[in-house]
C-alpha cells in the first residue's frame, strides 16, 4: 500500500525488525532520525510506520515512542480468535507453545542461534531502565521461539502474545516475576539450550511461562 518510497521504506524497516536490529519490546529510532537515516520525508517514515502497525511488528505509543512488537507479520484473524477465549486457557496455550519452543531450540540450534539469543540475554541484563522491558516477553522468547525453525509456530506465538498484550495492557493479566527471577530463569534456558538438554530445556520453559504472566487480581472473567 502507498507511494513506492514507503514501501521501499517499509521494507527496510521491516529487514531491520526481523534481523533483530532492535529488540522485542524495544523503542526504534524518532521518525526524525529514521527520516534522516533513509533519506526520505518524515511523512514517509510515518506511512511505514502505519504499515508495520498493520501487521502487528509496530505498535506507536503517543507520547513514548515506537515500540517493535513482534519480529515477523502477525496474522490478525489469529489475535482476534485468540481474544474470544479466556485469560486461563491462552496462558495454558502460550506455555505449551513456549515448552515445545525450547525443546525444539535445544535440538535444532547451532552454535549462531545460542550466541543471538546470549546477546538477547546479556542486553536485557546490562539494560538499566527496565520501564519498557518486561512488559511483555521480550526478545529473549521471541528469539527463543525463532530457534524452534517452526514458522507456524512463531506466527502461532506472534498472534497469542498480541492477544496476552491487550490483557497486561488492560489490567486483566500482570507481569508475575520480578526483573531478578526473570533474568535467572532466562539464564537457566539459555545453559541447557547451548547445552543440548531438551527435556530441561522444556521444563525450565514450562516453570518460566507459568509465572511470568498471571492473571491481575480482580481480573473480569471471558
Amino acid at each position: 500500500m502507498g507511494s513506492d518510497r514507503a514501501r521501499e521504506t517499509v521494507r527496510r524497516l521491516q529487514a531491520d525488525i526481523t534481523s533483530g536490529r532492535w529488540p522485542v519490546n524495544g523503542k526504534i529510532p524518532t521518525e526524525a532520525e529514521l527520516a534522516a537515516e533513509l533519506g526520505v520525508g518524515r511523512s514517509t517514515v510515518r506511512e511505514a510506520v502505519r504499515s508495520l502497525a498493520h501487521l502487528g511488528m509496530l505498535e506507536p505509543a503517543p507520547g513514548r515512542g515506537t515500540f517493535v512488537r513482534s519480529l515477523n507479520p502477525v496474522r490478525s484473524v489469529l489475535t482476534d480468535f485468540a481474544a474470544e477465549h479466556s485469560w486461563e486457557d491462552l496462558l495454558m496455550v502460550r506455555r505449551a507453545l513456549e515448552v515445545q519452543a525450547a525443546e525444539l531450540a535445544a535440538e535444532l540450534a547451532d552454535a549462531d542461534g545460542v550466541d543471538r539469543l546470549r546477546a538477547a540475554h546479556e542486553a536485557d541484563l546490562a539494560a538499566s531502565d527496565g520501564s519498557e522491558r518486561g512488559r511483555t516477553p521480550g526478545q529473549f522468547h521471541a528469539l527463543l521461539v525463532d530457534l524452534s525453525g517452526n514458522r507456524l509456530l512463531s506466527e502461532l506465538y506472534s498472534g497469542l502474545m498480541a492477544a496476552l498484550r491487550r490483557g497486561i495492557e488492560s489490567g486483566a493479566l500482570h507481569i508475575g516475576q520480578d526483573e531478578q527471577e526473570r533474568h535467572d530463569a532466562h539464564a537457566g534456558l539459555l545453559e541447557a539450550i547451548a547445552a543440548g538438554r531438551v527435556r530441561e530445556a522444556g521444563e525450565l520453559a514450562g516453570t518460566h511461562a507459568c509465572r511470568d504472566i498471571a492473571p491481575g487480581s480482580g481480573a473480569p472473567a471471558r
